[in-house]
C-alpha cells in the first residue's frame, strides 16, 4: 500500500510539474499576443494619423500648385512676363486679375506674390510692394531667396522652396517659392503663403505625439510633448531612407515619416514615445490572468484523473506478476497442488501476457496507419501549397511558414513552368478508362532527372502544370519533347508544351501568365514545344509635358483607366508634335520625361525599372531608339507593357473554377465572346461570374476581352498581309465600324492610321 502510494504521488507530482510548465508557457503566449495586438493597434492609429495628416496637407499645397498653373495661363501675367521694362498698365491688369482670381480661392487659407525680381516689384492680391518690403511683411529673410537661387542653380532640382523655420522671422505661416523658367526671358516667382493652422490644424485626435514638416531642415512643427524633439539625428537617419516609413524606432521614440506626393523634397513625420512595459502589462494583464487560472485549475484535475487512469495497467500487470509469483512458490513448496488448479494459473498468465503483446501490436499498428494517412495528406497540401503560389495567391509570409513543413525546401529556389495542353481527352474518357496521367508524366520525367526535382500539377481538365527546379533549357525542351512521344505513341492525344524562363518560388504566377501567353501562339507555329524564342514578334528645346499629366498617368495605372491614359498620352504626343518632335533634342527630352513617368508608375506599385526589362527585355531600347514617326506607336506600346506588368499581380485566380474561366478567355476572346457564354459552358449564373471574374482581375470583363482583342489585332496589322475588315472578323468583331472604334480607344488611332504609320 505504501508503495502504491508513493507511485502515486510520484506520478501526480509529474503531471502537476507539467501542467505548471504548460499554463506558463501558454500564458506567456496570450500575453506576448496581447501586448502585440496593443502594439499593432497603436501603430494603427498613428499610422492612420500620418496618413490623413500628410495627405490633408498635400491637398492644401496641390490646390495652392494648382492655382498657380491656373494664374500661370492668365493673359496679363503673360504680358508682365514678357514686358522689358516696368509697365504699370500690364501691372495694374495683373493685380485685377490676381483680385478675382484669389475671391475664389480665399476660403482655403493661402495669399499669392507674384514678381520678377527685375523690377523689384511684388504684386499681390492686397497691393503692389517692393521685394525687401515684401519679404518682411511675410517675415521671411532676405537668405532665403538667395538660398533658392542656389539650390536651382547647384542642384537643378524642383521648382519649388519651403522656406524653413530658420529663415522665418515670426512663426506662424509657410511660404512656398515657386519659379518658373523659361530659356528667353527672366524666371518668375511665385510666393504662396499659407497659415500654419490651415495646413496642419493644431487641434489634433493624437494628441501624445508631434508632427513635423521638413526638407533638409525643420518647416514647421505641431508639439504636444516637449520631451519628443526631433534631433538633426534623427531627420538625417530618416532622409537617407526612401519610401515610406512605418515604425521606425530611433531612441526612445518611433518615428512614421511619409513623403510629399506635391513637393518632392517635403516630408511629414510623426513622432510617439514608445508604449513602456508597465503600461503594456497593465493593458493586458486582466486579459492574461483569466485564462491563465482556467488553465491552472483544469490542468490539476486532469493531472489527477490522468494519474489515476496511468495506474490501472500498470496495477494490473504488477497483480499478475505477485500471482504469478505467489503461484510459483506455491508449486515449489507444495507438490501436492490439484492439477486442475496448476491449469487454471498457467491459463491465465498467458491470457494476461498475450494482452499485452496484443496492446503492442495494436500500437504499432494504429502508428503505422496514421504515418500512411500523413504522407498521404503531404501531397495533398504540397498541391494546396503550389497552386496558391501560382496563381498568386500565395504570400511570402505563407511560403515562408508552410514550405518546410510540407517538405519542399528544394524548391526555393529558381524554377520553371512547362505547361502541357492535351486535346482530344474528352473523346479518350468515352472510349476507353481514363489513364493517370500525373504518374505517366512522373514516370517519364524520373527517367532523365530523377524523382525528386519536379512536381507534377493538374490545372484544369486538359492542362498539366510541371514544375522544375532550374535546369538547361534545350534539356527541359528535350524532356518536353519526349513526354509528347511517348504520350502521343501510347494514346489518342494531341499534346503541345509550352516553357517558361526561370522565376523564383515567389513570382511563379509570372511563369503561369509567360505559358498562357505562349498558349495563344500554339496554332501559329510549327513545333509541339514552344518557349518565348520561338514566338518573338517578328536637351535645348522644352517639350509640353505639364506636371499634373503624369499624377494622372500614375493615378490611371492604378486604376486600371488604361482608355484614359491612352486618352492622356494622345494629347501629349499631338501637343508635342506641333511643338518639339521634329528636332532631336525635343524628342529626346520628351522621351526622357515620360520614361521617368513609367519608372514614377512602377515605385508606386512596388516594383523597379529592372524588374520591368527583365520581363519586357526589347521594350525600354525600342523606345528610346525609335524615330520620330515611329515615336508615337512606340510609345503606346511600351505604356501598354508598363500597364500590365503594374497590375499583373491582381490577377490572382481565387479557386480552380476562376482558373479555368482565365484559360477560357484566352481561348476564344478571338470570337463574339459573352458573359452568357462562359456561363453556359461553366453552368453558372452570369452574375457569380462578374463578380468572380471582377475580384479576379479587377477589371471589366468587356474591357479585358476589348484588350486581347486589340493586342492580337495588332499583332495582325503588323503583318501588313490582311486588311482592316479581315483583322477585325478574326478577332471576333463581326461590325468593322465596332472594330475601328474599340481600336482607337485603346491605341488612340484608328487601324487605317495604324497601318500608314507602320510604314
Amino acid at each position: 500500500m505504501v508503495v502504491r502510494r508513493k507511485f502515486l504521488y510520484k506520478v501526480l507530482t509529474l503531471f502537476i510539474v507539467i501542467v505548471i510548465v504548460y499554463t506558463a508557457i501558454t500564458s506567456s503566449i496570450i500575453f506576448y499576443k496581447s501586448s502585440q495586438m496593443l502594439d499593432a493597434q497603436n501603430n494603427h492609429n498613428h499610422q492612420l494619423f500620418i496618413d490623413q495628416s500628410s495627405n490633408y496637407a498635400d491637398f492644401k499645397f496641390q490646390t495652392a500648385m494648382e492655382f498657380v498653373y491656373k494664374i500661370s495661363t492668365l493673359q496679363s501675367l503673360i504680358d508682365y512676363r514678357y514686358s522689358e521694362k516696368t509697365n504699370y498698365l500690364t501691372i495694374a491688369s495683373l493685380y485685377k486679375d490676381l483680385i478675382e482670381q484669389l475671391r475664389g480661392f480665399s476660403q482655403l487659407g493661402f495669399t499669392l506674390g507674384i514678381t520678377k525680381l527685375s523690377d523689384n516689384l511684388v504684386v499681390t492680391g492686397t497691393g503692389t510692394f517692393s521685394t525687401a518690403n515684401y519679404l518682411k511683411e511675410l517675415g521671411v529673410q532676405p537668405e532665403a531667396l538667395d538660398r533658392f537661387q542656389q539650390q536651382q542653380s547647384e542642384t537643378l532640382a524642383s521648382g519649388t522652396y519651403v522656406v524653413p523655420e530658420s529663415l522665418m522671422l515670426s512663426s506662424g505661416k509657410i511660404v512656398l517659392i515657386h519659379q518658373t523658367v523659361n530659356s528667353q526671358f527672366a524666371p518668375l516667382y511665385f510666393f504662396i503663403v499659407m497659415d500654419s493652422v490651415s495646413v496642419l490644424p493644431k487641434t489634433v485626435d493624437s494628441p501624445d505625439g508631434n508632427l513635423y514638416l521638413f526638407t533638409d531642415e525643420a518647416i514647421a512643427s505641431y508639439i504636444h510633448n516637449n520631451q519628443l524633439k526631433m534631433s538633426e539625428q534623427t531627420a538625417s537617419a530618416l532622409l537617407s531612407t526612401t519610401g515610406n516609413i512605418y515604425h521606425e524606432k530611433i531612441g526612445s521614440s518611433v518615428n512614421y515619416m511619409h513623403h510629399s506626393k506635391v513637393i518632392p523634397n517635403l516630408h511629414y513625420m510623426y513622432a510617439s514615445s514608445l508604449t513602456s512595459f508597465g503600461t503594456i502589462f497593465a493593458a493586458v494583464w486582466k486579459t492574461a490572468l483569466f485564462p491563465s487560472l482556467l488553465l491552472l485549475v483544469m490542468g490539476f484535475l486532469l493531472a489527477y484523473l490522468a494519474t489515476r487512469s496511468s495506474y490501472k495497467p500498470i496495477k494490473q500487470l504488477l497483480q499478475f506478476l505477485n500471482e504469478h509469483n505467489e503461484a510459483r512458490q506455491g508449486s515449489a513448496s507444495s507438490g501436492d497442488e490439484p492439477l486442475g488448479q496448476a491449469t487454471t494459473r498457467r491459463s491465465n498468465s498467458v491470457h494476461e501476457l498475450a494482452y499485452i503483446q496484443s496492446s503492442i501490436e495494436q500500437i504499432y499498428s494504429l502508428n503505422h496507419a496514421l504515418q500512411h494517412k500523413l504522407d498521404h495528406s503531404v501531397v495533398h497540401l504540397q498541391e494546396d501549397f503550389f497552386r496558391r503560389v501560382i496563381y498568386g495567391i500565395a504570400s511570402e509570409d505563407y511560403i515562408q511558414e508552410n514550405i518546410a513543413a510540407i517538405k519542399l525546401e528544394r524548391f526555393y529556389t529558381e524554377l520553371q513552368l512547362a505547361l502541357f495542353e492535351m486535346e482530344g481527352l474528352t473523346t479518350l474518357h468515352n472510349t476507353m478508362p481514363m489513364p493517370n496521367l500525373t504518374a505517366s508524366f512522373r514516370s517519364i520525367i524520373e527517367e532523365h532527372i530523377g524523382a525528386e526535382n519536379f512536381f507534377v500539377l493538374a490545372l484544369d481538365q486538359n492542362k498539366y502544370g510541371i514544375i522544375f527546379q532550374s535546369i538547361d533549357k534545350s534539356r527541359l525542351a528535350a524532356i518536353a519533347k519526349d513526354i509528347i512521344d511517348q504520350l502521343e505513341d501510347k494514346l489518342p492525344l494531341d499534346i503541345t508544351a509550352f516553357l517558361s524562363d526561370s522565376y523564383p518560388l515567389a513570382e511563379l504566377t509570372s511563369a503561369l501568365q509567360e505559358v498562357l501567353r505562349l498558349n495563344g501562339f500554339q496554332y501559329a507555329a510549327t513545333e509541339k514545344v514552344l518557349d518565348s524564342s520561338h514566338v518573338q514578334p517578328v536637351e535645348d528645346a522644352a517639350c509640353y509635358y505639364p506636371i499634373d499629366a503624369e499624377n494622372h498617368i500614375i493615378n490611371y495605372v492604378n486604376t486600371n483607366e488604361l482608355g484614359k491614359a491612352y486618352e492622356l498620352l494622345r494629347h501629349i504626343i499631338d501637343e508635342n508634335e506641333k511643338r518639339a518632335l521634329s528636332t532631336p533634342s525635343g524628342l529626346s527630352n520628351l522621351k526622357h520625361s515620360l520614361l521617368t513617368t513609367c519608372k514614377r508608375c512602377l515605385n508606386a506599385n512596388n516594383k523597379t525599372l529592372q524588374s520591368f526589362v527583365k520581363e519586357y527585355p526589347q521594350a525600354v531600347d525600342a523606345f528610346m531608339e525609335a524615330s520620330g514617326h515611329k515615336f508615337s506607336e512606340t510609345a503606346f506600346s511600351l505604356y501598354e507593357q508598363i500597364f500590365n506588368f503594374c497590375n499583373k499581380d491582381k490577377f490572382s485566380l481565387e479557386s480552380s473554377t476562376a482558373s479555368q474561366i482565365f484559360i477560357y478567355i484566352h481561348q476564344h476572346f478571338d470570337k463574339d465572346l459573352s458573359l452568357t457564354d462562359i456561363a453556359n459552358h461553366f453552368n453558372l449564373s452570369e452574375s457569380y461570374i462578374s463578380k468572380l471574374l471582377k475580384n479576379s482581375l479587377d477589371i471589366n470583363f468587356k474591357q479585358y476581352v476589348n484588350t486581347l482583342k486589340v493586342k492580337r489585332a495588332k499583332e495582325l496589322l503588323s503583318q501588313k498581309t490582311y486588311k482592316v475588315h479581315e483583322v477585325a472578323a478574326i478577332v471576333g468583331c463581326n461590325n468593322t465600324n465596332t472594330f475601328i472604334r474599340i481600336f482607337k480607344q485603346y491605341i488612340g488611332v484608328s487601324p487605317g492610321e495604324y497601318l500608314k504609320n507602320l510604314g
